[in-house]
């Protein structure tokens, strides 16, 4: 079927809708499976640790075209738009609480809890958290189950005695008159009177604000600064923009904090890499070697590439070398070669020279024909050269044609106790993709001859 036949077809069912349902319900001979009339997504679980995303192929037709394509970040292969866990790869999509989260990434899997957050950030949502506020005191004896307020020589401070612990009790002394209002909060008094000396009141971190109106009574915060309103100063608040992710704990990994402390950003979403997320980031950089995120790529810069940084490989492994730069859907020529390698090698890159035009997130796609790939045959560290240049002028930087970057490999027998992830894979090609970029590349070879 060509496409100019395929895009006729398209429209012909689109214009007869009610005869298409009728197929998709199971009543087309031709396909009796409940699955008919669901696009079929391929791809998906890429494993690019190297920061270029992933994607996932939809077909919509029976002869596999592939039509659309969309973002599946963790390569699970189902797309960001349609995955219970985005950001955590699932490819089952099991969600046993059916509250839309799946649970690989449902940090309360077994109740219903679709807005998921988690006061003290310790990976148990607040509805199945049996200490929600993270202070060792289960919340069934908690005077102030949702702020922290540790035992202080076996006991919670309870002026009054009543249900709230002073930490969050309105009116510590119980007298009737709020903390704020009460000219001595620490002692009951049926008429509202300042008693001499330093009776009424109690300032227990030295910070200037009296205890009935310190927001973190034990820990000096002299604004009182609260960001998030929620009653806690921000110096004593695990989770200071009250978005329900903790970045204070001591126990969380660097991708566990929250990398917009300070900035309500319950997604983390974080689209260069860079580990600061697009709520707060000043600067979109797209980091491709985590281990130096300086040399990332600046997409209002004067044109460069990205050849990966570091990766440690089994020796002998076929390593797709990827192609990276700071435009997107650019024609690139490149030119691989290897600067050093250990003695006694003698592998060579197969396809090492060719031209792209095709990106998805700044990682570009090889035709299928021509990827370029490096096969170690000895054990040690390996420098591979890429050498890009624009086949167009940049609009933007006209005199910046040419960019240079090194790739970095180890070749081990076992690959490495921390092996890095090798590289994305190419991008898929249908027929329609394909010939336009057999198209460009005609371009670019009349341009040169």
């Amino acid at each position: 079927m060509n496409r100019l036949s395929l895009t006729t077809s398209l429209t012909l069912m689109m214009a007869a809708a009610p005869a298409f349902a009728q197929l998709a319900n199971g009543t087309n001979p031709e396909c009796l499976d409940p699955e008919c009339g669901t696009p079929k997504e391929q791809g998906g679980g890429c494993g690019c640790g190297c920061g270029c995303g992933c994607s996932v192929w939809v077909a919509y037709t029976d002869d596999g075209k592939t039509l659309a394509y969309t973002d599946d970040a963790d390569g699970d292969g189902k797309g960001d738009s349609v995955d219970n866990c985005p950001f955590a790869s699932n490819r089952d999509q099991i969600d046993v609480d059916g509250d839309g989260v799946g649970n690989s990434c449902d940090n309360c899997s077994a109740a219903s809890y679709f807005s998921q957050l988690d006061t003290d950030g310790d990976g148990s949502g607040d509805t199945c958290d049996g200490d929600l506020d993270g202070d060792l005191i289960e919340n069934v004896l908690d005077n102030c189950a949702s702020i922290p307020n540790k035992s202080v020589n076996g006991a919670q401070q309870n002026l009054d005695g009543d249900a709230f612990g002073d930490v969050c009790d309105m009116d510590m002394d119980g007298d009737g008159f709020p903390n704020a209002d009460d000219l001595c909060p620490i002692i009951s008094s049926a008429t509202n009177v300042d008693l001499p000396g330093q009776l009424c009141k109690r300032d227990s971190d030295n910070d200037g604000i009296f205890d009935h109106v310190d927001n973190c009574a034990f820990t000096a915060n002299s604004n009182n600064q609260d960001l998030d309103r929620d009653g806690q100063g921000d110096v004593c608040d695990l989770d200071i923009d009250g978005d329900g992710i903790n970045d204070k704990l001591a126990d969380l990994s660097a991708t566990g904090k929250d990398n917009c402390s300070l900035v309500r950003n319950r997604s983390q979403l974080d689209g260069d890499f860079d580990g600061a997320g697009d709520a707060c980031d000043a600067k979109f950089c797209l980091v491709i070697d985590p281990s130096n995120k300086a040399d990332c790529l600046d997409p209002n810069g004067p044109f460069n590439v990205h050849a990966g940084g570091l990766v440690t490989l089994k020796r002998g492994e076929k390593f797709r070398l990827p192609l990276f730069a700071n435009r997107n859907g650019a024609a690139i020529e490149y030119n691989w070669t290897i600067v050093t390698r250990p003695a006694g090698s003698t592998a060579a890159i197969t396809n090492p020279t060719g031209s792209v035009t095709m990106s998805r997130n700044y990682a570009y796609a090889y035709t299928d024909e021509n990827v370029p790939t490096f096969t170690s045959d000895v054990d040690g560290a390996y420098d591979i050269q890429l050498q890009a240049k624009l086949a167009f002028p940049d609009r933007a930087y006209p005199e910046k044609k040419e960019a240079v970057s090194s790739l970095k490999m180890t070749a081990t027998p076992d690959g490495g106790s921390n092996q890095t992830p090798s590289s994305c894979n190419a991008v898929p090609f249908d027929a329609s993709l394909a010939g336009l970029g057999l198209a460009m590349l005609a371009m670019i070879r009349r341009r040169r001859s």
